[in-house]
C-alpha cells in the first residue's frame, strides 16, 4: 500500500492570516495499492506517520476508502502544519 500527497502543497507565506493558511496548507492525498515491481525508491520516503489502524477491508467499500483517505490527509496535514521554522534554526 501507498499513500502520497496527489498535489503540490502551496507553500506558506508570512502573509497568510490564520484562516488563509488553515485553508492553503490542506493536503490531497491518495491511497493506493502498488505492485513492488513498479515501485522506485526516492529520497522522499518517510515513515513518521502511525497508520496502524489501515486494514486491507479498508478498500472494499467507497465509504471505508474515503474514511481512510481523511485519515491519511489529516496525519499529513498535521505534520506539514507543525513543520519547523527555519529562520528559527
Amino acid at each position: 500500500m501507498v499513500a502520497g500527497i496527489a498535489r503540490n502543497l502551496i507553500p506558506a507565506k508570512r502573509a497568510f492570516n490564520k484562516k488563509k493558511f488553515i485553508k492553503k496548507t490542506g493536503v490531497k492525498p491518495f491511497v493506493k495499492y502498488v505492485n513492488q515491481i513498479h515501485v522506485m525508491p526516492t529520497r522522499f520516503v518517510v515513515n513518521d506517520f502511525d497508520l496502524q489502524e489501515v486494514k486491507d477491508d479498508s478498500f472494499k467499500t467507497k465509504e471505508s476508502r474515503v474514511e481512510l483517505r481523511k485519515k491519511v490527509a489529516a496525519a499529513f496535514t498535521t505534520s506539514y502544519r507543525n513543520l519547523p521554522n527555519p529562520k528559527e534554526n
